[in-house]
């Protein structure tokens, strides 16, 4: 075998769009669109991991503190932040975490950012990225 499955080293388990992020991205800028194309996909990546990382620990202070401290707004602007610009960040933030479209985050409700899922691939299309 090639290499490890779902590696760099296997070029056959591994998306085009993840190596793009991993090294082809220079190559690949040079083509006009095609760098444009790699660096959308390659933030919507590092968007997923941002919400991939903030997810828990939000999760965990939720449980632990009172939804107004410092620590659970902090971290929920932080995840506000992992969604796509415009529409969808108010769609996110008022359907996940305060029900309000914009404004300061005073008061994020428990029950709303309870909803979240754990990986952002399952929130409904307009919620957190407006295409695939």
């Amino acid at each position: 075998m090639a290499g490890n499955l779902n590696s760099v080293d296997d070029p056959n388990s591994v998306p085009w769009f993840d190596l793009s992020c991993k090294g082809l991205g220079a190559s690949i800028s040079k083509i006009p669109l095609a760098g444009f194309a790699a660096d959308i996909v390659c933030g919507r990546i590092q968007a997923r991991d941002d919400y991939m990382r903030i997810h828990p620990l939000l999760m965990e202070n939720v449980d632990l503190k009172n939804p107004n401290a410092r620590t659970v707004l902090y971290l929920c602007e932080q995840i506000i932040r992992t969604a796509e610009f415009g529409a969808c960040r108010q769609n996110f933030r008022r359907h996940y975490i305060d029900g309000k479209n914009s404004g300061p985050l005073t008061n994020p409700q428990t029950a709303l950012i309870k909803k979240l899922p754990q990986d952002p691939k399952n929130i409904t299309f307009g919620y957190w990225a407006a295409h695939f």
